[in-house]
């Protein structure tokens, strides 16, 4: 027969067992990952009083939050966070899902599409439709970006000759005539030319030469847990209403 000493000891056990099996699953400290983004690429990823903000950050805020998942996160050249991504170190955001790429990372499902055009300093009888228009050309880009697999590969073969630059300096020098175009993500190309006020001196030339995936990326064959909860996520109807409010409230 137990002890009085023994029963009481049970009853806490049990209550303290009890306890522990109510606590929801999500309280539970989880691991922070880290967050691997660039910056200068307002209106997506841009420093604002110190801090990252910008659409892409709110899109992993809004996300991460609603699957529980903490992070910190590290501001590095994109070309430098995508080595990091592929030797593990961090999980890389607000990237282009290419073919190449996926040799080294495993992407989520896109979270937005970017639209990625070519501007010049006159306007145009006719948009351009086609990378083979370029042929000739000496073409504003941003180094180590994807622009695209037709226009990377095109660039691969000659077919035109780029100049990697900041943003802001690859418009004013397209506007003062010592490029004859830039490529760039339109969206973003309308905040910069806003701000640098060369709305009347830069002109949309082409129709979007491709339509870039924006995704989640990490070490090939890794945080495939992580991944299918991001996806998960990302397929909730409720979810992606969430974001896109998010994505016309930059568009305004």
């Amino acid at each position: 027969m137990p002890t009085i000493k023994a029963a009481v000891m049970q009853t806490v056990t049990r209550l303290i067992l009890i306890a522990f099996l109510s606590i929801p699953l999500n309280v539970y400290a989880v691991d922070p990952i880290k967050i691997l983004t660039y910056t200068d690429y307002p209106p997506y990823l841009y420093h604002q009083d110190g801090q990252q903000t910008g659409l892409y950050m709110r899109i992993v805020d809004l996300t991460l939050e609603a699957i529980d998942q903490p992070y910190t996160v590290e501001t590095l050249p994109i070309k430098r966070g995508l080595y990091r991504a592929a030797a593990g170190d961090g999980i890389v955001v607000g990237i282009i899902r290419t073919e190449e790429r996926k040799e080294n990372l495993d992407f989520s499902q896109p979270f937005y599409q970017e639209r990625i055009s070519v501007f010049f300093n006159q306007p145009q009888e006719s948009l351009i439709k086609t990378v083979d228009k370029l042929d000739g050309l000496t073409i504003g880009k941003m180094l180590g970006w994807s622009y695209g697999p037709k226009f990377d590969r095109a660039k691969e073969n000659n077919r035109f000759s780029t100049k990697d630059s900041e943003l802001e300096s690859n418009f004013y020098m397209l506007a003062k005539g010592r490029l004859d175009a830039v490529i760039h993500t339109e969206l973003s190309t309308y905040y910069i030319l806003n701000k640098l006020g060369l709305l009347d001196a830069v002109f949309l030339g082409s129709e979007p030469l491709d339509l870039g995936d924006i995704c989640f990326a990490v070490k090939k064959g890794t945080r495939k847990n992580l991944l299918a909860r991001i996806n998960q996520k990302l397929n909730e109807p409720s979810h992606m209403r969430e974001i896109n409010k998010l994505i016309e409230s930059y568009k305004n």
